[in-house]
């Protein structure tokens, strides 16, 4: 383990979409990092392990996960597969695709499609499109067929009985705002009250709409991000509790202690010891 969590930046070519063929994985596990892009596993066949945030994942047969920017994760395994990863940049996937996939992070980051689902065919399009010579209309093209994927992405996470959610809206905005403002802000600023101000609106108005939006009161995401966090420091760091709270933005540690066993049900010490880094993955 370390005391920092290594991240890969600057990584995609200028169009801000690569994919890569399942074939092309290492045999190797990875090293746990972060992103700063999305990264999708569009699986048709096989077997695949990863790890994200803390939680092993398996990938069988015909599957779809993703990993949004910072989420810890790491390749482990793969049997006789088929598919693509798709490392995408955040700015080309619209806003009202991101705010579905931050909702579903950690409780439905993977789903089994049918065989016959037409987001493999749009991959493999895609997938040929951008290894041909580039044509008069090469990028309008590609932006078109990015939005187009990354739409039959996200709509593969949502329940049926939800496909009727609307976006687009004044309050869907500030709802994706503020949820921008947590991640940027979420070791200073804690208090929903204080969201609010920067929003120009009032906590209770921001409450209400964040509730419609997501199905979770403003707090919840604040306290999310948090814990997320702490989690992952504790986990693939061997940073003390102390460091953690200071690092989160906690003066005083046993503040942050109780906080974190509050809602994680198990004090941090307990967590990093039943959870272990998964270095025995290494050869």
């Amino acid at each position: 383990m370390q005391n920092k969590i290594p991240i890969h930046s600057n990584e995609l070519q200028a169009s801000g979409i690569e994919l890569l063929s399942f074939s092309e994985l290492s045999d190797a596990p990875q090293i746990p990092h972060r992103d700063d892009h999305y990264m999708f596993m569009l699986q048709h066949a096989g077997t695949s392990v990863w790890a994200i945030d803390f939680k092993q994942y398996t990938l069988e047969h015909s599957s779809l996960c993703f990993v949004a920017p910072g989420q810890v994760h790491q390749y482990i395994e793969s049997k006789n597969t088929g598919g693509w990863l798709i490392f995408v940049e955040s700015e080309l996937i619209p806003s009202e695709y991101r705010i579905m996939l931050d909702t579903f992070m950690h409780h439905h980051q993977i789903v089994c499609l049918a065989k016959d689902h037409s987001v493999f065919a749009l991959a493999d399009i895609l997938s040929g499109f951008i290894e041909e010579d580039r044509t008069i209309f090469y990028q309008s093209i590609l932006q078109s067929g990015t939005a187009a994927l990354m739409g039959m992405l996200t709509s593969a996470f949502i329940p049926q009985h939800k496909g009727n959610i609307k976006a687009g809206s004044h309050k869907y905005q500030l709802v994706i705002t503020f949820k921008e403002l947590i991640k940027q802000h979420f070791r200073e600023i804690k208090q929903v009250k204080d969201y609010a101000v920067q929003l120009n609106i009032t906590p209770l108005y921001l409450n209400e709409i964040v509730k419609n939006v997501t199905g979770f009161a403003a707090s919840y995401w604040i306290q999310k991000e948090i814990l997320l966090e702490a989690q992952r420091l504790l986990f693939y760091t061997h940073m003390d509790v102390k460091e953690i709270a200071f690092v989160l933005g906690y003066e005083d540690h046993t503040y942050f202690s109780r906080f974190f066993k509050k809602n994680i049900g198990t004090t941090a010490s307990t967590f990093r010891k039943n959870n272990h880094y998964l270095s025995n993955y290494y050869h």
